[in-house]
């Protein structure tokens, strides 16, 4: 299996439902138990088969000589069968279904009773329809789960983004002669060298291969961190697959301890998977002063942290609010772009000289349809004549909030627009390709520019084969 089909099928177990029983989470707590992919894999089997089991159990209990409560009111023993089909699908409740019907041939069938014909598929009956109900239900919970994480990460960036602006405006004379570079000029290196990380590189001296695959030159970003923050000091670890020990895979400085998953500072990030420093409440106990930032790089598939960033020293002008934010911002685009260059690869492939975002907006758009079939449309405008720059950026202006876009030019020397509309039915589709045509020939027409036919494409965003067909359209423009 290639590379960026195993990034695939992570990110698609990533995006599955996982809805752990309370008895395993206790285990879990407990250190008794701790998931891994072989063990998710069985636990709907055990599940499956200790549901209807303890059914009987209690069925036996109550009457001996009637487990299956084939003389009772009401068939209680079914709803272990239930619930496993509710939780699991039809097939795993129909698991039931057979072991009663063994119990029943195993201690009824040898006194010649009447098989209970009615009984078995009325259960039968009941455990498909709860399957298939269940089943449903799961795929409208991954379809709200995964709008719900798209609208969550899109608010992050714009938060992000508003705060560069904010921090830009607000940047002295004075800050800029003891700055060695603004947050702009920062987050412009961070791009630049993740996208020249992205061919493998050489392992470092420290730290083992294997766990720093996912992680686009953790040695260069420290640096640039230490240029844009002030740190002295600092590491990143990674926890090592199948076990609780930390390796140190990129460091600042020669004098880094130990990276303790039970310091307060680091606990509290592992838990809560959010930023954190000495100065908040509960984390400032004198005796635990190895650590004064930590912000966390990169979730497993369990949505464990296993990848983070501690800082030991740096200077105490440095730890102001604004540089602690600005190391918040640093971290959370270096762990975002990670994520979206874990599969972008065949789509750069297809047009490597396309735009980075682009690139990254198409492949995390085909990776959320891929896991749950939510469409999404590149439109890409173009005009009979040339397009000036003007049109373009005004209209560009008007494209939907949640949209994303790019002024690309064709061979030809024409401008095209392509926008990027996440989620959207035939019907809206329709009715904003209504809409946008009527805008674009208001511009046209209050900037004194002749009337042109206006032409729109949309692409379906699904792989990169689709990304291949919009770059032979503008090419043939």
């Amino acid at each position: 299996m290639s590379r960026i089909a195993r990034l695939r099928a992570r990110v698609t177990r990533q995006r599955q439902p996982r809805r752990t029983p309370p008895w395993l989470r206790l285990l879990r707590a407990l250190r008794i138990w701790r998931p891994n992919a072989q063990a998710d894999r069985l636990l709907p089997i055990l599940e499956s088969a200790a549901l209807p089991g303890l059914a009987l159990y209690l069925g036996w209990r109550a009457n001996p000589q009637d487990p299956l409560g084939l003389h009772g009111g009401f068939p209680w023993v079914w709803f272990g069968p239930w619930l496993a089909a509710v939780r699991y699908g039809a097939g795993y409740g129909l698991f039931g279904v057979v072991l009663y019907g063994g119990m029943w041939a195993q201690f009824f069938a040898p006194s010649r009773a009447a098989f209970p014909g009615e009984f078995f598929l009325g259960g039968a009956l009941v455990s498909l329809i709860l399957g298939e109900f269940g089943s449903a239900y799961k795929v409208q919970s991954l379809r709200h789960r995964e709008i719900q994480e798209d609208l969550t990460a899109r608010l992050e960036r714009t938060k992000r983004r508003l705060f560069i602006v904010k921090e830009s405006l607000a940047t002295l004379e004075q800050e800029l002669t003891d700055r060695p570079m603004t947050l702009r000029d920062a987050l412009i290196g961070l791009r630049r060298a993740l996208v020249l990380a992205r061919a493998p590189a050489p392992a470092p001296a420290i730290g083992d291969k294997a766990d720093i695959d996912a992680l686009p030159d953790p040695a260069s970003f420290l640096q640039l961190l230490s240029q844009a923050c002030r740190l002295i000091e600092a590491g990143i670890f990674v926890r090592k697959s199948g076990a609780e020990r930390w390796v140190l895979v990129a460091r600042l400085g020669q004098n880094l301890p130990k990276l303790d998953p039970a310091h307060p500072l680091i606990e509290h990030v592992l838990e809560t998977r959010e930023v954190a420093h000495i100065a908040q409440a509960g984390l400032s106990n004198p005796q635990y002063n190895q650590w004064v930032f930590a912000a966390p790089l990169r979730q497993d598939l369990f949505d464990e942290v296993d990848a983070v960033l501690a800082v030991h020293t740096m200077p105490f002008m440095a730890f102001d609010d604004i540089n602690l934010r600005r190391l918040q911002v640093l971290a959370s685009s270096y762990a975002d772009f990670t994520q979206l260059e874990l599969l972008v690869e065949d789509v750069r492939a297809v047009w490597p000289e396309s735009p980075i975002g682009m690139q990254q907006e198409w492949a995390h758009l085909a990776a959320l349809h891929e896991a749950s079939g939510l469409r999404s449309y590149c439109a890409l405008w173009m005009g009979q004549a040339r397009l000036s720059e003007d049109v373009l950026d005004e209209f560009a202006g008007l494209q939907p909030p949640e949209s994303s876009w790019w002024r690309l030019q064709t061979h030809k020397g024409h401008l095209v627009l392509a926008v990027l509309l996440p989620i959207i039915g035939g019907a809206s589709l329709t009715a904003y390709r209504r809409e946008m045509i009527d805008a674009l020939e208001t511009i046209l027409a209050r900037q004194d520019q002749p009337k042109q036919t206006i032409g729109v494409d949309f692409y379906p965003v699904r792989h990169a084969a689709d990304y291949a067909e919009l770059r032979k359209r503008i090419t043939q423009i």
